[in-house]
This record gives structure tokens, sequence and C-alpha cells, in this order.
């Protein structure tokens, strides 16, 4: 009996360590890509970027695509080309808004915050021009891993005959890329 309260602990406590060393990794590359972007930000603000031209690459699971766009005061003035399924809307403050906003998932819980037997897992690279400041580079990949520090989790395994398979059901994960191909400052 004690040998069995003993292993308990042991494994618990090897959890724990788990789960801090994983926050702590995480913590720390959200918090560089954030120190990056801020830094990132003075670069470009600093300069006066009124009339600019981007060709943008996309991919996705889906494939890939281009938009060129002739921005001027942080608004599309010309669509170049549109290859996208989506409107042309991006501007350099744009793409700075959805790089804060892929630091920051929000819902990390799946099913639900209420069951939260699998935890969206997220990884997020992004490469800033040197001269410019803009994000030249945006690497996103998500999908589901079991969650091993929730208590739903353990009893999903140990009660329910319909265990949750965490990477089976990432239909909807996978991975971004967007690219700054070409940026032009213009006149």
């Amino acid at each position: 009996m004690r040998f069995r309260l003993l292993l308990a602990g042991v494994g618990l406590a090897l959890v724990g360590v788990l789960v801090a060393a994983f926050g702590l990794i995480n913590w720390s590359s959200a918090t560089g890509t954030r120190e990056a972007q801020m830094r990132a930000e003075q670069v470009w603000y600093a300069q006066p970027r009124h009339h600019y031209r981007m060709l943008i690459r996309q991919r996705t699971r889906t494939g890939v695509c281009e938009q060129d766009l002739e921005i001027r005061d942080e608004r599309v003035q010309t669509v170049h080309l549109n290859q996208c399924a989506q409107p042309p809307i991006w501007t350099v403050p744009r793409l700075f808004s959805w790089v804060k906003q892929l630091g920051h998932p929000s819902g990390l819980c799946y099913p639900s915050s209420l069951q939260c037997t699998c935890r969206v897992s997220t990884h997020l690279e992004v490469t800033f021009d040197p001269q410019s400041g803009y994000p030249a580079q945006v690497r996103y990949e998500w999908g589901l891993r079991p969650n091993w520090e929730n208590v739903d989790y353990w009893q999903s395994l140990l009660f329910r005959s319909d265990r949750i398979d965490c990477a089976r059901r990432t239909r909807g994960g996978g991975a971004v890329e967007l690219t700054v191909v070409a940026f032009t400052p213009l006149p």
C-alpha cells in the first residue's frame, strides 16, 4: 500500500514538473516574439511609410495564393493581383495586429471550457525585416494535444468508452505561412 502511494506521489510530481517545463517553454517563446515585434514596430513607425506596394504569398493546407497590393495611408488603394479566396486587406499594421492575435490564442480548451480533455497547441514563428521592421514571414501551426494537466483528460481515459483522441479530432488544424515576397516603398 505504501509503495502504491509513493509511486502515485512520484508520478504526480513528474507530471507537475513536465507541465511547468512546457509552460516555461511556451511562455519564453511567446515573450521572445512579443519583444521582437515591439522592436520591429518601433523600426516601422520611426520611418515615414505612407505609400508602398507588397506582394504577399499565403500557404495553407488548401494551397498557395498571392496578393499584390498597393497601400497608401494604411488603406489598400490598388489590387494588382488577388489569387486568394479572401478580401485584400493586408497592410503592415494589419500584419502586426494579426501576429499579436496569433500570439494570444483564445479558447485553449477542447471540446469546451467546461470539459477540457484536449488543449489547443500552437506554434508561432515570425521573422521581421531588419531594415523596415514589417513582418517578412509568419508561420503559425495549431492542433490539439491531450490535456494531461486537467482531470477531464484522465477521467475520459478511465471512465469513458468513447475516449477522445485529440490528434484525430484536429480537423481544422494545420499551418498557415504568410510571406512578404516583395516590399517596395513608393513616392
